[in-house]
């Protein structure tokens, strides 16, 4: 198993291509939160979406079906201030992990909302512009080593709707944690790695 510190100087070097705002270190962060809360639940895995860079303009495609899980609607958090090591369970990330639905940040790194549906992808038309081309299914389309469900499909399309952003998925059936931008893959660990 790799250490958090691993991944975090894997995951920079991916992003030297990156010329999508936020910042590198922001997205470093927001990884490091994710991952974080991956190693204090051992042996449970749990689904997370996150959305870095979001912008209120989007707010269009967006819908809340459970208000009680919006808990950053009235009470923004930065990123940046939230402290790892003692998690704030009514107002962090890790307070969210058994939500359904993505977690929006803006490009500063204030969290704005949680348990967000995001409306209207078409992930198989994103899928044809990005990676043209006969396949299998959208995981194979989209350069998944193996098969992945909604989360990831809309996570990787919303990443080519809105841009730019940088867009966070872990996988509650395999526990695998992935990074898209542009509608492409610039970072996956395993779960066998994380």
């Amino acid at each position: 198993m790799k250490p958090i510190t691993t991944h975090l100087q894997d995951i920079e070097r991916a992003l030297v291509q990156s010329h999508i705002a936020p910042s590198v270190d922001l997205k470093l962060r927001v990884a490091e939160l994710i991952l974080h809360a991956r190693e204090s639940r051992p042996g449970k895995w749990f689904g997370l979406f996150v959305v870095l860079g979001w912008k209120e303009e989007w707010n269009e495609f967006t819908d809340i079906s459970d208000a009680k899980q919006d808990i950053f609607a009235k009470k923004k958090k930065t990123v940046k201030k939230i402290n790892i090591e003692v998690y704030d369970m009514k107002r962090d990330i890790a307070s969210t992990l058994d939500f359904d639905g993505a977690i929006l940040i803006d490009v500063e790194g204030t969290v704005l909302h949680s348990g967000v549906m995001i409306e209207g992808l078409r992930p198989r038309i994103v899928a044809q512009a990005v990676h043209p081309g006969s396949f299998s299914d959208l995981s194979e389309q989209f350069g998944f080593t193996g098969k992945v469900h909604t989360r990831h499909l809309s996570a990787i399309t919303a990443s080519y709707i809105f841009q730019p952003t940088t867009v966070f998925t872990m996988s509650e059936e395999t526990g695998d944690f992935h990074m898209f931008e542009n509608g492409r893959i610039v970072y996956t660990a395993t779960y066998a790695a994380i």
